[in-house]
């Protein structure tokens, strides 16, 4: 008799419903978030993929960055509209759906209302922030009231990477990796501001989940305790910020899941895709990259789905 596996949750998963999108996608966006627009507005057709993969629920996410021009702040009532849509999906597939609220980090006051409306109220398990808007990152002081509501909540904070003006298009020569990489590089320098001016240490519950693009942050740990030629590290040392952070396997490599496994523990990693702007994963491909990654029963059951019913407080 074959084992019973966890359930497979896909942490980073997109979905827009086709009232929100523009007709064009904003500037900065590659050709496959123009190639994967029909799967992205259509739940059905979702769910019928997510069946043939083996994936067993996804979670919800639509970064608000990909609904405005660059630079542009989304209207309040977006976020309300798009939260509860998806406290609609949830609640009509409980056991398939879960997801983040999106949330304007530059919003202020009314950005952190949203917040808690989003996660006491309708139920959402966490939130979906933009890594950025043109030079401010997350330790903007007007990005306080919403960190503060999210690590008040317990809510996970998925920390989204958005294009940056310049960089995007110096490394777009290289395709859609290196535009990931630009991508990756901004939300991983954002990361980098909220441990540098000690937003993490200001609030010591605040849970903070980066794609695997952005996870060139956990090679600099050690350099940030050290930075400035200091010999011994502060208390407490920038370092011990960075290994609360979580990351998703997108790419699903076996030696990026190892380093990320090694590096922060199995405990905080999770299955991410970015699904459908790149290809589904299936039970499979996960399986396989988590077991050449030498993985263990019980890690691979917490990074396949455990972990991601943990932080949702799904169990």
């Amino acid at each position: 008799m074959a084992l019973r596996q966890t359930p497979l949750i896909d942490f980073h998963s997109h979905f827009y419903d086709p009232a929100w999108m523009p007709a064009q996608p904003p500037g900065g966006f590659s050709a496959a978030f123009a190639r994967a627009r029909a799967m992205l507005t259509d739940s059905d057709a979702q769910l019928a993929a997510m069946d043939a993969a083996g994936i067993d629920m996804k979670v919800l996410s639509a970064p608000l960055s990909t609904l405005v021009g660059p630079g542009e702040e989304p209207p309040v009532a977006l976020s309300a509209r798009i939260n509860d849509r998806f406290a609609r999906l949830v609640a009509d597939y409980p056991t398939r759906l879960l997801a983040l609220a999106a949330i304007d980090p530059f919003g202020g006051d009314a950005a952190a209302r949203e917040v808690e409306r989003a996660v006491t109220s309708l139920g959402l398990g966490g939130i979906c922030l933009d890594c950025a808007r043109g030079e401010r990152f997350l330790n903007a002081p007007e990005c306080r009231p919403v960190l503060e509501a999210a690590a008040s909540l317990g809510a996970p904070v998925f920390v989204h990477p958005v294009s940056p003006a310049g960089y995007t298009a110096h490394l777009a020569p290289h395709g859609q990796v290196g535009i990931l990489m630009a991508r990756g590089t901004e939300a991983a320098a954002s990361v980098l501001s909220l441990v540098r001016d000690g937003v993490c240490d200001a609030f010591p519950s605040l849970i903070v989940v980066i794609p695997m693009m952005s996870a060139s942050i956990l090679l600099f740990a050690g350099m940030l305790d050290h930075e400035g030629g200091r010999d011994e590290p502060p208390d407490p040392p920038p370092s011990a910020a960075i290994k609360r952070l979580y990351v998703d396997t997108m790419g699903f490599d076996p030696d990026t899941i190892r380093f990320a496994v090694a590096t922060l523990g199995a405990g905080h990693v999770l299955v991410g895709s970015d699904w459908p702007i790149t290809p589904i994963p299936t039970n499979t491909g996960v399986n396989y990259a988590l077991d050449a990654a030498g993985l263990t029963a019980a890690e691979r059951d917490a990074v396949r789905g455990g972990n991601a019913f943990r932080l949702l407080r799904r169990g």
